[in-house]
C-alpha cells in the first residue's frame, strides 16, 4: 500500500511538504542513500537506524509485522523517514520496525526538523486506525524527547515517558584518555588470568572475518550462543528462523556497506569466542558476542572484549566502543561512560494511558522491595501458566489437574518399576545409529523443534547436565531424519530418582541406567524410543556394563516400549505418603510383563 498526502507545515517554513506511507521498506537506490544521510546529519549517528537495518527486519520478521514507512518530503528533498510497524494480529499499535533487534531507535531527521517530521508523522497516524504508538530505546541525546511532549498534545496523544536501559560504552578521546583506557584494561585481572589459560593450549589470534567467512561464522556463533542459554536455562533468540535470518541478511547488506564487523577469537587456530558487531562512522558496537561454553572458565568473551578494547584505542577513528544493551557484570567493568535511553508511550485512550503509567509505577515500587517483586513474579507466571494450560487442555481438565495435585499432597502413591537389559542383538538398527550428544547437537535440536515447548524444557535439561559433566548424553539418528531420540546414561550407584527421592545402591560397579529419554513430539510415532534404548544397551554390554532402566508404574506408554524393546522387569520400588509419613517398599511382580504386553 502506499498513500501520498501534501498539506503545508509552518516548521518547514511554508514549503510544500508531501507524506508517503508505505506498507513496505522501498529499496529504491536514490531513497538508501538519502535515508542513510539523513542518518548521517543526526545528533548521534547508529546503524541501527539505516535503511540497511530496516530492510532487514522487513524482509525478516514479514510474517508477523507489517510495516508502516512514513517518507517526509519537503520541495522533493527528503526530510524525514519513521520506520515503524504493527503486528498483524494487534493493528491498532505501532512501533518501531527494528524494536526487537536494535539497540537504539528513533525517527531520522536532522535534528533541527526533528519537531517537524514527527508532526507529520503523528498527523498520517491519527488519519490510521493506529490509536497507540511504543517509541522504545529512544537516546538520551535525541531531539524526539525534546519535541514529543508538546507534539503529542497538540495531536491529542496521551504521553508516558519513562527510563529505559543504561548502555555501556568505552569513551575514547584524546591519546591521554586512550592510554588511560589501554592501562585499565590491562590491569583487568579475569582477563589476564584467562588470556593465560587460552594461552597454555596454543596461540591466541583475533580474526576479523571476511564477506566470505561470514556464513561459516554465523553458524558457530548461532550454536554457541543458543546452546550458552540453554545452560543457564534460557531460550536464545536465535531459536527461532526468523531471528537467525534477519542476522543473515543483515549481515549480507552491512557487509556490502562496510559496517560489518565479525569478530573471532582463536586458540591455536580454533574459534573459541566471537562478536557480530559493526563499525559505523566513529563508533566501534559490541553487538552480540559468544563463545564456546566449554572454555567459559577461562571467559573467553571478555578476553576477546579486552583484545578489541585494545585494538579501538590504538585506532585513532575510534572515538567510542559501545557495549550496547544489557546490564551484563563484565560491561561494567569495561565501560566509562553511560548512554541512558527512554521508553515512550503515546495513546488515544486515557484508560490504556493509565494502565501504562500504573505497570510503570507498580514495577518501579516491587524494584524498591525484592520480596514484593519476587512475590509479583511468582503470581505473574503462576497466572500466564494456568492461563496457558488453559488455552490447551479447556477449563475442566485444568481444575481436574489441580484437584488431582492437591490429592497427592495429602495422600499419594508413587511406584517406578525397574528393567534389566537382556543380551541384545541389534541386526534391525540398519540406518539408525547412536551418537554421543554435544553442544551442536543440542543447539541443532533446539532450533529444529523451536515450537516444541517441552523439547525445549528436556534440551534445557540437557545442556545443564553436560555443562556439569555428570553424565553422558546420546542421541538417535535415523538415516535421512533428524536427531529422533535422546537419552542419558549414568552409574547405578548412587543414582538419584527423584520421582520418589530416594537414592539407589548397588555392589556392582559395572551397573549403568539409562534415564531421561525423551521423542521430540514431530519425531513421535516411528518406534524410536525403543530403538534407541536397545542401541543404547547393545552399546553398553559391549562396555561389559549391566544395563538397567526405569519407569514410573503411570507412563503406561513407556511401560509398553520397554517391554517390547526387550527389557526384563525384576522389581518395583513404591513410595506411599501421607500427609507428613512416608514409607518406601520394594514390590515383586512377576506377572508384570503380560500385564503390560496385552
Amino acid at each position: 500500500m502506499m498513500v501520498e498526502r501534501r498539506r503545508w507545515l509552518d516548521s518547514f517554513d511554508g514549503d510544500l511538504v508531501k507524506v508517503t506511507v508505505l506498507e513496505t521498506i522501498p529499496e529504491d537506490p536514490e531513497i538508501t542513500v538519502e535515508w542513510n544521510n539523513l542518518v548521517f546529519g543526526m545528533e548521534r549517528p547508529e546503524v541501527f537506524f539505516t535503511h540497511q537495518w530496516a530492510l532487514a527486519a522487513s524482509g525478516s520478521f514479514s510474517d508477523s509485522l507489517r510495516p508502516l514507512t512514513f517518507l517526509v518530503h519537503e520541495s522533493g528533498q527528503l526530510r524525514g523517514v519513521a520506520a515503524l510497524a504493527t503486528n498483524r494480529e494487534v493493528p491498532d499499535t505501532a512501533f518501531f520496525l527494528t524494536a526487537s533487534t536494535a539497540d537504539y531507535c528513533d525517527i531520522v531527521s536532522a535534528p533541527e526538523t526533528r519537531a517537524a517530521v514527527l508532526a507529520a508523522v503523528l498527523e498520517e497516524i491519527n488519519k490510521l486506525s493506529v490509536r497507540h504508538l511504543v517509541l522504545a530505546n529512544v537516546p538520551s541525546e535525541s531531539h524526539t524527547l525534546r519535541a514529543i511532549t508538546a507534539i503529542a498534545k497538540a495531536h491529542r496523544f496521551h504521553l508516558h515517558g519513562r527510563p529505559a536501559y543504561d548502555c555501556g560504552v568505552i569513551s575514547l578521546g584524546n591519546n591521554e584518555q586512550r592510554q588511560s583506557v589501554l592501562r585499565s584494561v590491562l590491569r583487568k585481572e579475569r582477563e589476564k588470568r584467562g588470556l593465560n589459560k587460552l594461552g597454555q593450549l596454543g596461540p591466541i589470534h583475533v580474526a576479523h572475518l571476511s564477506a566470505e567467512r561470514l556464513e561459516t561464522g554465523l553458524e558457530s556463533i548461532f550454536t554457541a550462543q543458543i546452546s550458552r542459554f540453554l545452560a543457564t536455562n534460557r531460550l536464545s533468540p536465535l531459536i527461532r528462523p526468523q531471528r537467525r535470518c534477519f542476522l543473515m541478511e543483515l549481515g549480507r547488506l552491512l557487509s556490502s556497506a562496510g559496517w560489518l564487523k565479525v569478530s573471532q577469537l582463536e586458540v591455536d587456530g580454533r574459534p573459541v569466542a566471537w562478536n557480530y558487531g559493526f563499525r559505523f562512522l566513529d563508533s566501534w558496537f559490541w553487538y552480540l558476542p559468544a563463545f564456546h561454553i566449554q572454555y567459559e572458565e577461562s571467559s573467553p568473551g571478555s578476553c576477546l572484549l579486552r583484545l578489541l578494547t585494545e585494538e579501538a584505542c590504538a585506532d585513532p577513528s575510534v572515538k567510542r566502543f559501545d557495549l550496547g544493551l544489557g546490564d551484563e557484570a563484565y560491561k561494567e567493568r569495561f565501560s566509562n561512560a553511560i548512554c541512558s535511553t527512554r521508553h515512550l508511550q503515546l495513546s488515544k485512550s486515557m484508560t490504556r494511558h493509565l494502565v501504562d503509567v500504573g505497570r510503570h509505577w507498580l514495577a518501579a515500587s516491587a524494584g524498591r522491595f525484592p520480596i514484593l517483586e519476587k512475590q509479583l513474579r511468582s503470581g505473574r507466571d503462576l497466572f500466564r501458566g494456568l492461563q496457558s494450560r488453559i488455552g490447551k487442555t479447556g477449563i475442566v481438565a485444568t481444575a481436574t489437574h489441580a484437584l488431582t495435585r492437591a490429592k497427592r499432597s495429602v495422600v499419594s502413591e508413587e511406584e517406578v518399576a525397574f528393567f534389566e537389559a537382556p543380551p541384545m542383538k541389534m541386526s534391525e538398527s540398519k540406518g539408525s545409529s547412536l551418537s554421543p550428544l554435544g553442544w551442536e547437537n543440542i543447539a541443532s535440536a533446539a532450533m529444529n523443534n523451536a515450537d516444541d515447548e517441552q523439547t525445549l524444557q528436556y534440551l534445557a535439561r540437557c545442556a545443564q547436565r553436560l555443562r556439569q559433566g555428570r553424565a553422558t548424553g546420546y542421541f538417535l539418528q535415523r538415516q535421512g531424519r533428524q536427531p529422533s531420540h535422546f537419552l542419558w546414561v549414568d552409574v547405578y550407584d548412587g543414582f538419584h530418582l527423584s520421582e520418589i527421592d530416594f537414592r539407589l545402591e548397588t555392589s556392582d560397579p559395572s551397573a549403568v541406567m539409562i534415564f531421561d529419554c525423551w521423542t521430540p513430539v514431530a519425531q513421535q510415532g516411528h518406534g524410536d524410543y525403543a530403538m534407541a534404548i536397545r542401541l543404547a544397551a547393545a552399546y553398553l554390554q559391549k562396555q561389559q556394563r549391566q544395563v538397567w532402566l526405569f519407569s514410573t508404574a503411570r507412563n503406561e506408554l513407556s511401560f509398553r516400549w520397554i517391554l517390547r524393546a526387550g527389557f526384563v522387569y525384576r522389581f518395583s520400588l513404591v513410595r506411599r505418603r501421607t500427609l507428613w509419613h512416608t514409607t518406601l517398599s520394594r514390590r515383586e511382580r512377576d506377572n508384570l510383563s503380560k500385564e503390560y504386553q496385552r
